[in-house]
């Protein structure tokens, strides 16, 4: 009887064990350089259909400006995955931040130039003599723009910039400047909202140069490489899921950003299907870092004289945690 009651004991401790061992989850910050919002529909999804639960991850979100969530990342303040632009990673390997992209979260660069459809833009070459609205001299707008008149063989000189801040859509509206910087998955629909038809020059049509990225800390991928693996796994599944089914990513985004209910529904739905097709390119895996792209980044920032230190430009980036 004694034997039989400490069997059950036993039984019953092994369980618990067991169970403790299956439902616990490594906690993950994921610094996000922007407001919510539903172009992240992929985190989202990750989290909403349990993708990341399944890899023993809880991910919450932590949003930010993108200079500061590379800087926390690199000093390990509070966060273990993050977002940033090719060129913002490339510069700040350059001051030897210790930071490296994991998986492309876009094959397309987002930024686009648009002008009011009677002022025809339909090459980089258009862009001469215009006045163009930009937020400032910093970022993907101000990388774009250089890019864009790179491959036409034009120089700043020949345009004239405005340094507008993040007002571009009523710049463009009041007839302030000609021309505008924007995403091309957020800038034509809110556009379109106001009743205003435009004409999009898309960087990524004139100019190969990489987008935004995961990335994490030197120390991170050397410490808990499996992590980051399982990450990236995730990730790619909330990815692909997005794009299959945008209808139940946009409402898996909502549950993530309940505020974002307040607003314009069909227009996040817009930006959501405007923005799936950039993680995509033909005959390339999700996620898939391209190795040509971060080189025309770095000339790009390098006739720009942003960049003048000699750095190994594939040390930005590491291949080997990507798994097809």
């Amino acid at each position: 009887m004694i034997r039989r009651i400490v069997l059950c004991i036993l039984a019953t401790l092994l369980l618990v064990s067991c169970t403790t061992a299956q439902t616990e989850q490594k906690k993950i910050t994921v610094g996000m350089p922007y407001i919510p919002n539903v172009q992240f529909a992929a985190f989202y999804v990750a989290k909403e259909q349990g993708f990341f639960a399944q890899e023993g991850l809880d991910v919450s979100f932590d949003y930010n400006f993108e200079n500061d969530v590379v800087q926390r990342l690199a000093t390990g303040a509070g966060i273990e995955f993050a977002l940033a632009s090719a060129d913002t990673i490339i510069l700040a390997r350059a001051q030897n931040i210790p930071i490296k992209a994991v998986l492309a979260t876009s094959q397309f660069f987002p930024v686009g130039f648009m002008s009011k459809q009677d002022l025809p833009l339909a090459t980089p070459a258009d862009l001469k003599g215009k006045v163009i609205g930009i937020p400032g001299r910093f970022g993907a707008s101000y990388f774009g723009l250089n890019a864009l008149l790179a491959s036409a063989g034009l120089t700043e000189a020949d345009v004239t910039i405005q340094e507008i801040g993040f007002n571009q859509t009523p710049a463009l509206i009041e007839d302030k400047v000609q021309v505008i910087s924007g995403y091309i998955n957020n800038e034509p629909i809110q556009l379109e909202k106001n009743g205003v038809a435009v004409n999009v020059l898309r960087v990524g049509d004139f100019f190969s140069v990489a987008s935004d990225h995961l990335i994490v800390s030197e120390a991170f991928i050397a410490s808990d490489r499996a992590t980051v693996q399982a990450f990236i796994r995730a990730l790619r599944k909330g990815m692909q899921a997005s794009i299959d089914d945008p209808t139940a990513a946009h409402a898996d985004a909502l549950k993530q950003i309940p505020e974002a209910k307040q607003g314009d529904t069909v227009v996040s739905m817009a930006v959501l299907q405007a923005t799936t097709p950039l993680w995509q390119a033909p005959n390339v895996s999700i996620g898939t870092i391209n190795p040509e792209a971060w080189k025309n980044s770095e000339q790009v920032l390098r006739n720009m004289g942003t960049l003048t230190q000699d750095i190994d430009i594939s040390a930005g980036y590491e291949l080997g945690l990507f798994e097809k």
